[in-house]
């Protein structure tokens, strides 16, 4: 969730944000700025949730500015914030819905019990949102079902001047206007286990549309093109043309993921084609989506992932699995090569094994369910290998020609020892392939704080220059190094403010300005609380 403090007085933006900031609340951000005018921009591009807002402000107040910030944000809540206990104030901000009134007098814990029972309540809105009636159910397939034709038929390369014909004869309410063009966005839904991925229940798409309806509602009408087995292709065309258009998807694909990786444990990856497409480039543009997706090249240069990076019991960890009947052979063969393609070992290892203890049964290195079987595995350990271009990898760690050549093993048991052996190797590529992307992600994160310590540093700015979703690189940041990346650029901003102290006779406000401090006043607060020194007893004790 996103929080946004707006005052025009910046210790107070500054005081409140530190003392939210402290109650380590799960994946809040918080923006802040100083004028109406800056808040109404923030809304423009970025999905706000909660806005504590000054209500008396230079230029336009603050309740001048709520009804545009609810226009642009329907799902907003705001909490005006005032010195004054004045009825007139009190009155104007009851008008609005989705508001509440605060004296910036209040106790910091009344503020904070504020501020967590509406994001508590936001939480659960959006919970409540997704609980629908059989009846709106239905009604939402509906619509979402007599759009696939219409948009199986765009990919497809018919002509659109006769798909609007045929539109126009059968009445369809078809939402998107075909001579406009539209923003793409490729989603793909990473199942935790094969009979997930192979589920039918519709409760799955009703849930993506309701969610995307609500990151979206007011900005854009939108399509979903299903695939199947977890990918879609979504279609966006803004209500009003701005210039902020993008920038709003961004941050909706990036909740998008979030909210189902959070919730649901889904890992969802969202690419966005960075710039509007025509209906007759759409096909085209789909494919390059999907060859950046699977080849990890970089046509798109725009991708949110919220891949796995904890480490989590497997929901099918039993190594005492029963030998399968041959029955089932085909669905284990299935699952085997879904487990390679997600990453899960110890799910991999256990089918592998169970598959391996059914050809030992067998016993003849000749019978074909056994043959089958082995070729099967081989086949799927070939392709995965060239697809990823790992074979100079694997070569060096085992050698490759007994996969494809039964002729040097005796038995069963010995050609899966063998598979099992390179199975782990394989996957000790990817997991060291894994760490280095995270590795290198994590120093560009620190790297990009370290050159821009000046400049207002969030989450959302960091996770829009490195490309990745921002729940990701929060969690892979605080896993890497044990401190959130807030924390990381408070040390930092102190590290680079200390060295500015010592070697040069700079003012203060200079030195707070160049480590991104809003105020010398506030550098000086936070230098102090952070070294148990002012920035000035700092500077003389070393000098002399």
């Amino acid at each position: 969730m996103r929080l946004l403090i707006v005052d025009d007085e910046h210790y107070i933006v500054n005081y409140l944000s530190t003392i939210i900031e402290e109650q380590e609340i799960t994946d809040l951000e918080i923006h802040k700025c100083y004028s109406g005018t800056e808040a109404l921009k923030i809304a423009q591009t970025t999905l706000i949730d909660l806005v504590l807002l000054d209500i008396k402000m230079p230029g336009i107040s603050g309740l001048e500015v709520a009804p545009q910030l609810t226009q642009l944000l329907p799902n907003c809540r705001i909490i005006f914030l005032t010195a004054y206990d004045n009825f007139n104030h009190i009155y104007e901000s009851n008008k609005l819905e989705r508001t509440r009134y605060l004296l910036k007098t209040e106790d910091d814990e009344v503020i904070l019990n504020e501020v967590l029972h509406t994001l508590n309540e936001l939480k659960a809105e959006q919970t409540q949102l997704l609980l629908l009636s059989e009846a709106q159910k239905k009604s939402f397939l509906l619509s979402h079902l007599l759009q696939q034709n219409v948009l199986q038929g765009i990919m497809a390369g018919q002509s659109i001047n006769k798909i609007e014909r045929e539109l126009r004869i059968v009445g369809s309410d078809f939402q998107l206007n075909l001579q406009k063009p539209v923003y793409l966005m490729y989603t793909q839904i990473k199942y935790e286990t094969f009979d997930e991925k192979n589920a039918t229940n519709s409760t799955y798409i009703v849930q993506y549309l309701q969610m995307i309806t609500k990151l979206v509602d007011g900005k854009f009408k939108f399509s979903m093109l299903d695939f199947g087995k977890g990918t879609f292709l979504l279609f966006f065309q803004p209500f009003n043309d701005a210039s902020t258009d993008f920038e709003f998807l961004q941050s909706a694909a990036n909740d998008f993921g979030d909210y189902f990786f959070s919730n649901y444990k889904r890992c969802v990856i969202t690419v966005l084609y960075p710039e509007f497409s025509q209906w007759d480039e759409i096909c085209n543009h789909f494919h390059l989506m999907q060859q950046y997706v699977e080849s990890s090249l970089s046509a798109v240069p725009i991708i949110y992932s919220t891949a796995k990076i904890l480490n989590k019991n497997p929901l099918h960890s039993s190594t005492n699995e029963e030998p399968i009947d041959r029955l089932s052979l085909d669905r284990k063969l299935q699952e085997l090569s879904f487990y390679l393609n997600q990453g899960s070992e110890q799910d991999f290892f256990n089918i592998l094994n169970a598959l391996g203890l059914e050809c030992m049964q067998i016993r003849n290195m000749h019978n074909i369910t056994a043959v089958k079987i082995h070729s099967s595995i081989t086949l799927m350990l070939i392709q995965y290998i060239e697809l990823h271009q790992l074979q100079e990898k694997i070569v060096s760690k085992i050698a490759l020609y007994p996969l494809y050549d039964r002729q040097d093993f005796s038995s069963w048991k010995e050609i899966f020892q063998y598979l099992d052996n390179l199975s782990r190797r394989l996957f000790d590529i990817l997991n060291s392939t894994t760490l280095d992307r995270n590795e290198q992600l994590v120093k560009k994160i620190k790297k990009y704080i370290r050159n821009h310590l000046a400049e207002a540093l969030n989450l959302t700015t960091i996770s829009r220059v490195v490309h990745y979703n921002e729940a990701y690189i929060s969690r892979l940041f605080k896993q890497t190094n044990g401190m959130g990346i807030s924390e990381y650029i408070s040390l930092k901003r102190i590290s680079k403010s200390k060295e500015l102290l010592v070697s040069t006779t700079e003012s203060m406000q200079y030195i707070a300005t160049a480590t991104g401090f809003d105020t010398a006043q506030y550098f000086s607060i936070v230098f102090k609380k952070t070294t148990g020194f002012s920035p000035s007893e700092y500077r003389r004790s070393h000098l002399n």
